[in-house]
């Protein structure tokens, strides 16, 4: 999960500063980790705890990672 950037994300918000991954996803997450602050992380965290759905929780996320820049990272069949 660490190795999915938008999972990173959330993963930053819940409060793991050590994250495990394979070299190829390193980049990737780190590219957004350093994009997103903080407080935008638990802002989404606290938004997709409310969600019930967990293909609405990928759009959700999908949505955000569009929103910031990073649509090259979204898997094509999301």
């Amino acid at each position: 999960i660490a190795g999915d950037p938008a999972a990173a994300v959330l993963l930053m918000a819940m409060g793991y500063d050590i994250l495990s991954m394979s070299a190829t996803s390193l980049p990737k997450v780190k590219w957004v980790l350093r994009n997103f602050s903080l407080h935008q992380a638990k802002d989404l965290l606290d938004e997709v705890m409310q969600m019930d759905n967990a293909l609405l929780i990928r759009s959700c996320l999908n949505y955000v990672l569009r929103e910031a820049g990073f649509e090259k990272l979204i898997p094509i069949d999301s």
